[in-house]
């Protein structure tokens, strides 16, 4: 029978190292103290009151809400976020990192939205992210040629946005963005419903 010498010793003391460093102490009696300098994301949530996945920014509907716009920390595996007229529909993917995003509506009367997130370097995406557009108060006549238009502040102009779409079974406009500005519907080159 062949000895299986210092070769098979490292491997193995390797693989029990990594065990251990997958696994933990962090549910045993043994558990350290942490002094808050150094918390894991489960402790952070139960000193802070929320859940890991919201400090992981794993979606579960959460987020702040006022009459014109809503806050929510969104994560790897997307999500939607809505207020009044509008809402955004992350897909998984198309953020590399958790982001907080904030769609606002300044007034609800008009078609223009706000779109914003933060870390700023979250503001590329990896996969388009949709802004669809409830279009139930426009005008019909409008609807059919309605889009959605990007505000370029370099030019001082709205742009239309390149794939905007009309249902005109769910009285929608969207379109794909790769990244948020301010947007609105536009129909005939003006905003308006």
């Amino acid at each position: 029978m062949k000895s299986r010498g210092p070769r098979f010793a490292l491997t193995l003391a390797l693989s029990m190292a990594v065990l251990l460093a997958v696994a933990g102490c962090s549910d045993l009696p043994t558990k350290p103290v942490l002094d808050g300098s150094s918390a894991t994301a489960t402790d952070t949530a139960t000193s802070t009151g929320a859940a890991p996945a919201e400090i992981l920014g794993i979606d579960l509907g959460g987020g702040s809400t006022s009459t014109n716009s809503t806050t929510k920390v969104i994560g790897l595996l997307g999500g939607t976020v809505s207020v009044g007229n509008f809402t955004v529909v992350v897909p998984a993917g198309a953020l590399l990192l958790p982001a907080t995003i904030t769609v606002a509506q300044p007034d609800l009367a008009h078609p223009i939205v706000n779109l914003s997130i933060s870390p700023a370097s979250a503001n590329r995406f990896l996969l388009p992210v949709l802004l669809v557009a409830d279009a139930k108060p426009m005008n019909t006549s409008l609807l059919s040629i309605a889009t959605i238009g990007y505000y370029n502040p370099a030019t001082g102009k709205w742009e239309t946005v390149a794939g905007s779409e009309i249902s005109l079974l769910d009285l929608t406009v969207s379109a794909p963005l790769w990244h948020f500005s301010t947007y609105r519907v536009q129909g005939g080159g003006k905003a308006g419903w």
